[in-house]
This record gives C-alpha cells, sequence and structure tokens, in this order.
C-alpha cells in the first residue's frame, strides 16, 4: 500500500465518522424540535429540515411518545428531506473542522 492510498483510506474513515455524527444529529433533532403546523391535520418535526411527519388533530405532550404504537401509524419519514438535513449538517461540521484547523494553524 502506498502512501497515497493510506492518504485516502484515512480521509474516507474520517468522512465516515462525520457523517455518522451528521446522521446521530440529524436523527435526535426530532426530539428536541417542536413541531411545524403546517395544517391542524398535518405536522412537521427535524431540523433543519421537516423529514418527519405527523397526521393528527391532537399532538403528543412529549416527542418520545412519537415512538409509541398508537403514534407510530401517524407518521410519515420523508427520506429525501432527511438526507438534505443529513447533508446539510455534515457540510456544516466539515465546514467549522476546516476552520477550526486553519485557526490553530496561526
Amino acid at each position: 500500500m502506498c502512501l497515497s492510498e493510506a492518504k485516502v483510506r484515512g480521509v474516507i474513515i474520517k468522512n465516515s465518522k462525520l457523517l455518522v455524527i451528521s446522521i446521530v444529529i440529524t436523527l435526535s433533532s426530532i426530539f428536541f424540535d417542536k413541531f411545524k403546523d403546517y395544517s391542524n391535520f398535518k405536522h412537521g418535526l427535524g431540523l433543519p429540515f421537516k423529514f418527519l411527519e405527523y397526521y393528527d388533530y391532537n399532538i403528543p405532550k412529549n416527542n418520545l411518545k412519537l415512538l409509541s404504537l398508537d403514534n407510530i401509524t401517524k407518521i410519515n419519514f420523508r427520506v429525501d428531506m432527511f438526507l438534505f438535513s443529513v447533508l446539510a449538517i455534515f457540510v456544516i461540521l466539515k465546514y467549522f473542522i476546516k476552520l477550526y484547523y486553519k485557526k490553530e494553524k496561526r
């Protein structure tokens, strides 16, 4: 294995760790985000884009109750918006890491 292959492998490992962190941050955002009302019946959750839609007139008082058996059938998980959210968080984290290392070198 030559030096460039090791460098590429290191970049891939760093990016995959950053991707996992981005996915965890995006999924955990549904637990501290507030419901956004699209109508009286449709509500959205997720940051930075609303990727989880809840269909009911009454929203749960606690976001953890979304995972109960009664509420799980009222949820629509939008994969496209989830991937956009993960990508946005990934790019923001990558930018802040690059900015941090640039300040470190000074």
